[in-house]
């Protein structure tokens, strides 16, 4: 099958289409024709080796797929070939990612694609969905709770956002000037665009998608601060003990999600896409900034 490929770490000229060998589908395995691929900074920090990830060559990257299924291992009974589905595989964990033309993985890893979105702009959902779902999994919100969330107009910001903001809370967003139309319409109160312009202690709990770490002064005492970021965390004070979330496969997770998005509730943009012979041209795109919705990679 066609992949794109690293057979090194560095720039991103090192990512080449070859051909490789499917890897083998085990009983509880499902076989995905892939309709798209999305590209994540995780992927940029994976190719540059800015990751400490030790990676066996030739490396398939990518966490995010959509696609169709098209075969499936005797043990599983979740999906059946035809289905449409998204999933996110946690790529140094499996050692082929998802910048393929076929995806071998556990079924459990894998949601059905949601409808109202078409089968290749459902790729841009599986990672940034159950970070944003994980990190706030790890603060307990009173009612009509008023939240910060820092790096809102990205995707992991604005699935946060929106869920916040499903769930009845008060949204104010950190984001740059150029977002705070689109963030406001999305239902946020306000948009600001410095650190320095913030509220001190106003907020219940500070949701940080962008590692903006003087953001926690901006949390009332005793509230929450969760961080998605790798840099260091600010210190424990004023009753505030920040958390760190790191994202998980999660398969159900998911399936929760893409109803969300099937209802209309939740949608996230899709920024430009590319093909297989382009994946250089979409990590430097990501890596320069400021693109707004996600990257995907076309097989």
């Amino acid at each position: 099958m066609k992949a794109v490929i690293i057979t090194a770490k560095g720039e991103p000229d090192v990512l080449t289409v070859a051909e490789i060998d499917e890897p083998e589908a085990g009983p509880g395995d499902i076989v995905v024709s892939v309709a798209a691929a999305a590209v994540n900074p995780v992927d940029l920090k994976t190719r540059s080796g800015f990751l400490d990830i030790e990676l066996t060559y030739p490396a398939v990257l990518g966490w995010d797929v959509s696609g169709t299924v098209v075969a499936v291992g005797p043990s599983v009974t979740r999906f059946a070939p035809g289905d449409n589905v998204i999933g996110m595989i946690a790529q140094p964990a499996h050692r082929f990612g998802t910048y393929a033309e076929r995806v071998v993985a556990d079924e459990s890893l894998f949601a059905h694609a949601p409808t109202g979105v078409t089968l290749e702009h459902a790729a841009a959902l599986p990672l940034a969905a159950l970070t944003a779902l994980q990190q706030l999994d790890k603060v307990t919100l009173p009612a009509q709770s008023t939240v910060l969330v820092t790096g809102a107009a990205g995707a992991v910001g604005r699935i946060a956002s929106a869920i916040l903001l499903t769930c009845g809370h008060h949204v104010d967003a950190l984001a740059r000037e150029s977002d705070t139309d689109d963030l406001l319409e999305l239902g946020a109160r306000s948009v600001f665009g410095k650190p320095v312009d913030l509220p001190l202690g106003a907020y219940d709990a500070v949701v940080d998608t962008a590692g903006v770490v003087e953001t926690i002064d901006s949390v009332r005492d005793g509230g929450a601060y969760v961080s998605i970021e790798d840099g260091d965390q600010p210190e424990p004070q004023r009753g505030i003990t920040p958390g760190k979330s790191y994202v998980n496969e999660d398969g159900p997770g998911l399936e929760e999600f893409a109803a969300l998005v099937s209802a209309g509730t939740i949608t996230v943009p899709v920024a430009r896409e590319f093909g297989f012979d382009e994946a250089a041209r979409a990590h430097s795109l990501l890596a320069a900034g400021g693109t707004r919705g996600k990257v995907l990679l076309i097989p």
